[in-house]
C-alpha cells in the first residue's frame, strides 16, 4: 500500500489503556516525529523491532502523554506492512489529540476494517479468517465466539482446501480419460466416480445444514414457562428478568396470551416466554391462548414446567399424566415456602429418573439462582460449538452453488453424458470452492466484507 493509515484500535469510551495503530510504509517515520526520550527528551530514538519502549508523545514542544511504543516491521506484522502500536492512557480526548498529530504528520484516517483488509491483501489471512475476526469482535454469546474462533484458526479454510483437493483429483481423472481415451489405459469406473462426487456433495450439504442450525441458535434460544393457572409463571418471569414484565394476579386466567422478552441470560441471548395457564375452560378467548401456549412449549429450546407445591395432589400420578411434557423439561417447583405436607420430589423422580426439579419460592426468592443455573446449563448443552459451523452469507452462496453443480454433474453422468460435458460442472464447483478461501477479484466485494468491521480493525 502506498499510504500510511492510523486509527484508535481499542473500544470507544474511557479506559485504562487506549491503543493506536499506524500501518504503512511511513508508520515508524511518522511515529518518531512525536516521540521523545523520558530522560534526555532527545528526538534521536533508536527503535528495535518487537521491543517495548516507554517514551513521551509530544505535539511540537507540548507533552501529551507518556506512552509505550512497539514497532513491527513488515512483513512480520498483523497487516504485513510496517506497523507501530502506541499504548496511551485511555482518555478519548487524549487519544483524539494523538491521532490528530499523526494525521498532521502524514497518516490518513483508516477506513472500517482497513487494517484487516490489508492483512488479507498481503497474504497474512485468508478471507474466512478475516471475516472470523469481525465475528469474534461482535460475538453476542460464548457459542458465537467459539464458532468464530474455529474459523479464525483456519478450520473452515482447511475443510475448503480439502474439498478443493478432491475436486482437482476428480477433474484430473476426467481430463485424463478425455485426453487419453484412445490409449490402452484403465480409468476409474463411473460408479467409483459418482461415489467420489457424492462424498464431496454430502460434505457440502452437511456443512450447510450445520450452518443453518447454528444460525437458528445464534438468533435467540427460546425458553418457555408453562403450567396451570396461578402456579407463579408470571412472577417467575419477572424475577428472572429482574423487572416487572408480566401482570401478576391471583385471579386464574390473567395471562390470556403468551408474553415474550429478549435478553441475555448468563451471556446467552434468549427469548423468555410466559404462557397462558393451561386448564379446561369454556372461554373461547382463553382457549385460544392455551392453544398458543401448547404450541410455544412444544417448540421451545428449553422448557420450564412450573408447578404449585401448595396443592395437595398425588405427584406421582401428576408425573405419569404429564410424562411427555415433563420429559426433558426443567421443573420449577414453586411456592416451596408454603409446600403441602404431601410434596415429595422423589415421587416425580421415581417416574422420571433424570428429572431436573428446582424447589423455588417466588415470594422469598429461594432457589431462583439454582433455577437460572439449570436453565443456563440446558442452553449451554444446546450450544456446543463442536457440532456446528459458522458460514457467512458469502460462503453459504458458494457452497449452495457447489451443491447445484455436483447434482447437475451426477444427473449428466446418469444420462450417459460424455466426460467432456459433465467436467464443466466440476469446473464450476472448483471456481466456487476457490472463492470460499478468498480468491476475490473485485474491490466492491472486498469493500462490502470489511465495511462491517470497526475502524481500528
Amino acid at each position: 500500500m502506498a499510504d500510511t493509515i492510523a486509527a484508535v484500535s481499542t473500544a470507544s469510551g474511557a479506559g485504562a489503556i487506549g491503543i493506536l495503530r499506524i500501518s504503512g510504509p511511513d508508520a515508524l517515520k511518522i511515529s518518531l516525529l512525536h516521540l521523545r526520550g523520558i530522560e534526555s527528551e532527545s528526538n534521536r530514538i533508536s527503535v528495535q523491532p518487537r521491543h517495548a519502549y516507554t517514551l513521551n508523545f509530544v505535539d511540537h514542544d507540548r507533552k501529551l502523554d507518556r506512552v509505550v511504543v512497539v514497532f513491527f516491521p513488515g512483513p512480520n506484522s498483523f497487516t504485513g506492512e510496517d506497523l507501530c502500536e502506541i499504548h496511551a492512557h485511555g482518555n478519548p480526548i487524549l487519544l483524539r489529540e494523538i491521532l490528530e498529530c499523526l494525521f498532521r504528520s502524514g497518516a490518513r484516517p483508516a477506513k472500517q476494517g482497513e487494517f484487516t483488509k490489508r492483512a488479507f491483501l498481503n497474504g497474512k489471512l485468508d478471507l474466512n479468517e478475516a471475516e472470523a475476526i469481525g465475528r469474534i469482535i461482535q460475538a453476542r454469546s460464548r457459542f458465537e465466539l467459539e464458532l468464530a474462533q474455529k474459523n479464525a484458526f483456519g478450520e473452515l479454510s482447511r475443510l475448503a482446501s480439502n474439498l478443493r483437493s478432491q475436486l482437482v483429483s476428480l477433474k484430473a481423472e476426467c481430463e485424463a480419460e478425455i485426453d487419453f481415451s484412445t490409449e490402452d489405459l484403465t480409468f476409474e469406473s463411473l460408479v467409483q466416480r459418482k461415489n467420489r462426487i457424492r462424498k464431496v456433495l454430502e460434505t457440502c450439504e452437511n456443512l450447510l445444514k450445520k450452518s443453518g442450525q447454528a444460525e437458528t441458535l445464534l438468533e435467540r434460544s427460546r425458553v418457555v414457562l408453562y403450567g396451570e393457572p396461578n402456579t407463579g409463571k408470571s412472577s417467575l418471569m419477572n424475577l428472572i428478568l429482574g423487572r416487572e414484565r408480566s401482570i401478576i394476579s391471583d385471579i386464574p386466567g390473567t395471562t390470556r396470551d403468551y408474553v415474550s422478552e429478549e435478553f441475555l441470560l448468563a451471556g446467552i441471548p434468549i427469548r423468555l416466554t410466559d404462557t397462558a395457564g393451561v386448564r379446561e375452560t369454556g372461554d373461547k378467548v382463553e382457549r385460544m391462548g392455551i392453544e398458543r401456549s401448547e404450541k410455544e412449549f412444544s417448540s421451545a429450546d428449553v422448557r420450564v414446567f412450573v408447578i404449585d407445591l401448595s396443592q395437595e395432589i398425588d405427584w406421582g400420578e401428576f408425573a405419569r399424566s404429564n410424562l411427555s411434557k415433563l420429559n426433558g423439561a426443567v421443573i420449577a417447583a414453586n411456592k416451596f415456602d408454603i409446600a403441602s405436607p404431601g410434596w415429595n420430589p422423589s415421587a416425580i423422580r421415581n417416574i422420571l429418573s433424570d428429572a431436573v426439579v428446582c424447589e423455588v419460592s417466588c415470594k422469598t426468592r429461594q432457589g431462583i439462582d439454582e433455577l437460572i443455573r439449570e436453565i443456563s446449563e440446558k442452553l449451554q448443552s444446546l450450544e456446543s460449538s463442536e457440532d456446528y459451523v459458522l458460514l457467512e452469507e458469502r460462503n453459504r452462496y458458494h457452497f449452495l452453488s457447489i451443491v447445484r453443480s455436483l447434482n447437475a454433474c451426477l444427473a449428466l453422468i446418469g444420462e450417459n453424458a460424455p466426460a467432456e460435458v459433465y467436467i464443466k460442472e466440476i469446473d464450476i464447483a472448483l471456481d466456487e470452492i476457490g472463492e470460499v478461501n478468498g480468491r476475490v477479484d473485485t474491490e466492491e466485494v472486498l469493500g462490502r466484507i470489511f465495511s462491517k468491521f470497526c475502524v481500528g480493525k
